[in-house]
Order: structure tokens, then C-alpha cells, then sequence
């Protein structure tokens, strides 16, 4: 029997939304799919996890998206399970807590007067200057827009804690793709001229789409409906080869070695971590040592506190260099089944950190101590609400975009375009930094790539203006 005579089979490395999505959507077109995935549980970085009854997010992941299409995939599959919940988040500029994104112009009191003033000359300064030809890293493009008052205090901060590296070391393509011109240049414009409504940029989003028991019933709902269909999803699986001329994948599961064949292979794998998966003979091992494809690692701390709220926030940004975290969430706002009970609230806290790095090597009481103490001294909670805490490492949790990564990006794509039964898709296996609605907008282009008669209409995702994490 010839693959055309039979349903072809495809093999999913990974059981994230992406590799989820993808083989419900082949499901949904009457193909056999097997996901291998190396967690127990399904979900990636989507799942959610249990702790006495508190249900913690890996990140808090919000959904909203202005595709219509996508939009409808996800109420399809989880109807009146899916919330609606409004959208309020925070920075924390010094002791004070400013609307995020910045709202001018309210947001200049929080700053001392010399300090706003220079925020305001040296944006008003660019404005009359000549751009650079060649913009290379993301400093170059904020300030040349928005000068170097607003670039130190409100860009570069947090965004050197998020990557841990200089600003001038990554790329431009990042600002780019993550920052709205219009949003933050029509707010500093209304700073001069209040009240001309025509000015007023639309807001981000004042509301987001988000799970009644947390991110992971998207993919425990993707992985029944996989299952119900006859198909295997493996937890436990550790991808070890990869060989797409003969469509073997080999892999780890329970300390014994199994073999797997099928047509096609779709990776949502770190796409670095693919490549050395692919055979020694391949040249992929030259292709990764020319270029620096690498990812950033993320520590979530999950907290239960007896108080009943902490803030309203859907989201508190913490720029300070001084505060081991980044951002915090509150999933109890999100959702009030987050919680085992009203009286309790949790906090999902997240570190931003590299493999190797002084606190991805702390224990885990330490990390939730140093934690809890400096939120106790800036006055978000007391040490005295603390029932407990979890630490869960997360690798690989968001693709680097250094500068020139645009050149490796395409070398590793071109080299790849030599196995045709071999595809990338979501945010880790493409090398692409997108939300889960773009991963599951990545999944369309993908089904549309595999089968051009599709049924599913693919339009292109708008920009969030304004938000750059």
C-alpha cells in the first residue's frame, strides 16, 4: 500500500498548544497523527499546574487576538468555559505603581521635574534630527524615535532585565514588531495639545479572553479531542534523533528506547536543540556553530497567601534592577476558580534568568524567600501571608532576538528546506516571538503550507501598539 492508498502519518515533536493545535487540526482532516512530548503532562509552556488546590499558569497567558478566526477556534473548542476579563496592568517607576503602558500626561508625575523635562526636551529633540540609515539594535530604534529620557527610563530598564543583555545587543527587529509608534508618540503629542479627541490613540485592549480553570484546559481539551480520535499523545517522551529523510524519530520514554515512523514531522522543539537531533552527517552541527540561535530561561514562583487580593492587576511590571522579579500576575483576578477559596489569593511571580546564572542555581526555599522578603519591603505583601511557595524552572522560554539573528534565522531555514517532509511551527520551533494567539494563527500557515485548498482563512495579525513585553 503506497502512503497516497493509506492516511499518512505525522509525528508532532512537542505537546504544547503549538504541536496540540496542529495535530487537532490534521485530526480534523482525517490524518494519524503521534505527539511526543517530554513532560508527563501536556501543555508546554501553556499547562497549568496544581498546588493544594491553588492553579498556577507557567506565565500568566492572556488571549485576545483581532483574528477573527482564531478567536472562533478557541470558543469553538472551549465555549462557555472561556471568561472575559478586564484588562489592568501597572508598572512600578520608583515607589509608585503608573498605568502600563505609560499614559501621558499623568505619567510624568511620577518622575521629579528635572526628569520629566529632559523626557520631554529629548523627545521633542529627535523629532528634528536625521535618522540613522541603518538601525541595527533596539536602542538605536527607540531613541532615534523617542529619545534617550524616555529610552532610559522606561524602555531600556525592563528590557535588559527580560533578555540580560544590553539593549545595543539586541536587535531592532525586536522594537519593531513589539512597539507602537502611533500609541506612545500620539500620547506624548497630547501631552501639548489636551483635548484634540482626533489625536487620541485606541487603546491596547481594554479586555482579554482567558480559561475558567486556568491556560491549560486549551490543551488537556486539544489533547482529549486528539485522543478520542484514536490517536497517541506520549508524556514522558524525550525526542533523541530526528531523520527526516526517512521520517524516524527515536525517543526515551521510561528509560527504554522506541523508534516511531511516520511521513511528515512538524517540531515545535527549541529549534537549536532540533537541529542536534538531526544526523551527525547533515552539516547542521556547522550551520549552529556559525550563528547564535539561543533562548531565554524564565523561574516562575508560585506563591498562596492568606489575604484576599493583592492588587486589581492583571499584570505588575517591576523594572528595578535591585528586585530579583520581573512581573507578577494575580490569578485570582483572572479567574476566581484559580483559587480553592475566597479568602486566599495567589501571586504567579516570574524571574527572567539563563541556565547557569546565580539564581537558576539557588534552591528553591531560597528563591521563594529572597522573593517574599523583597516584596515585603516594598510593600506589596507581608512575609507573615505566606502559606507557600513552588518554584518551577522553565527552559527555553522566549527566543533571543540578538543583532543579526535575522542571518542565522534564514541560514537555518534554508538549510532545512532540504527535508520537505520537515516543518517548524510556534514560537520555540520557528525561532519567533509571538503570543498564543499567534502560535495558533502560526498553526493556520501551517495547515495552509501543508494542504493550499484549506478551509481556514488566514489574515495577518495586528500589531499590539505599545507593549513590548
Amino acid at each position: 500500500m503506497t502512503v497516497e492508498q493509506r492516511k499518512k502519518r505525522y509525528i508532532i515533536l512537542g505537546g504544547g498548544i503549538a504541536g496540540l493545535a496542529s495535530a487537532r487540526e490534521l485530526v480534523r482532516r482525517g490524518y494519524e497523527v503521534v505527539v511526543l512530548e517530554k513532560n508527563i503532562e501536556v501543555g508546554g509552556l501553556a499547562r497549568t499546574l496544581v498546588f493544594d488546590g491553588f492553579r498556577f499558569d507557567i506565565g500568566g497567558h492572556r488571549f485576545h487576538s483581532n483574528n477573527d478566526d482564531v478567536v472562533n477556534w478557541v470558543k469553538e473548542l472551549l465555549g462557555s468555559d472561556l471568561l472575559t476579563v478586564p484588562r489592568i496592568s501597572h508598572i512600578r517607576m520608583g515607589k509608585r505603581y503608573v498605568a502600563y503602558p505609560l499614559e501621558f500626561p499623568g505619567a510624568l508625575r511620577t518622575f521629579d521635574p528635572l526628569t520629566a523635562a529632559g523626557m520631554v526636551i529629548s523627545y521633542l529633540l529627535v523629532k528634528f534630527q536625521k535618522k540613522k540609515e541603518v538601525e541595527l539594535s533596539f536602542e538605536d530604534w527607540v531613541v532615534s524615535r523617542f529619545g534617550w529620557g524616555l529610552y532610559n527610563v522606561y524602555f531600556k530598564p525592563y528590557t535588559e532585565k527580560v533578555w540580560g543583555i544590553p539593549t545595543s545587543e539586541l536587535s531592532a527587529m525586536w522594537a519593531a514588531q513589539r512597539i507602537g509608534i502611533p500609541s506612545l508618540a500620539q500620547a506624548v503629542y497630547r501631552m501639548f495639545f489636551p483635548g484634540r479627541g482626533k489625536n487620541r490613540p485606541k487603546t491596547i485592549i481594554n479586555e482579554f479572553y482567558y480559561p475558567r480553570l486556568g491556560f491549560g484546559m486549551i490543551t488537556d481539551k486539544l489533547r482529549e479531542i486528539i485522543e478520542a480520535a484514536g490517536n497517541q499523545v506520549i508524556g514522558g517522551a524525550t525526542v533523541k534523533t530526528v531523520n527526516p529523510d526517512i521520517g524516524l524519530v527515536t525517543y526515551e520514554l521510561n528509560g527504554a528506547h522506541h523508534e516511531v515512523q511516520g511521513d511528515v514531522i512538524i517540531s515545535t522543539l527549541p529549534l537549536n536543540l532540533m537541529l542536534k537531533m538531526l544526523p551527525s552527517d547533515s552539516g547542521a552541527a556547522e550551520v549552529l556553530s556559525n550563528y547564535k540561535l539561543d533562548y531565554r530561561d524564565l523561574i516562575i514562583v508560585d506563591l498562596a497567601l492568606k489575604r484576599q487580593n493583592v492588587s486589581n492587576d492583571s499584570w505588575t511590571y517591576f523594572p528595578a534592577k535591585e528586585l530579583v522579579f520581573g512581573r507578577t500576575h494575580e490569578p485570582k483576578n483572572w479567574s476566581s476558580e484559580m483559587v480553592p477559596s475566597p479568602d486566599v489569593t495567589s501571586l504567579a511571580v516570574e524571574i527572567f534568568a539563563t541556565r547557569g546564572e546565580t539564581v537558576w542555581e539557588m534552591k528553591d526555599d531560597e528563591i521563594v524567600n529572597k522573593v517574599v522578603e523583597q516584596m515585603d519591603g516594598i510593600g506589596l505583601i507581608k512575609k507573615s501571608e505566606l502559606i507557600k511557595g513552588w518554584v518551577f524552572r522553565v527552559p527555553f522560554g522566549y527566543p533571543v532576538y540578538r543583532v543579526g539573528y535575522e542571518k542565522g534565522l534564514k541560514a537555518v531555514r534554508d538549510f532545512l528546506m532540504r527535508y520537505p517532509n520537515l516543518h517548524l511551527v510556534g514560537r520555540t520551533g520557528s525561532f519567533v516571538y509571538i503570543n498564543s494567539d499567534g502560535v495558533i494563527e502560526d498553526v493556520f500557515r501551517l495547515m495552509r503550507d501543508l494542504f493550499p485548498n484549506t478551509d481556514v482563512d488566514v489574515h495577518a495579525l495586528e500589531k499590539e501598539t505599545g507593549r513590548w513585553i
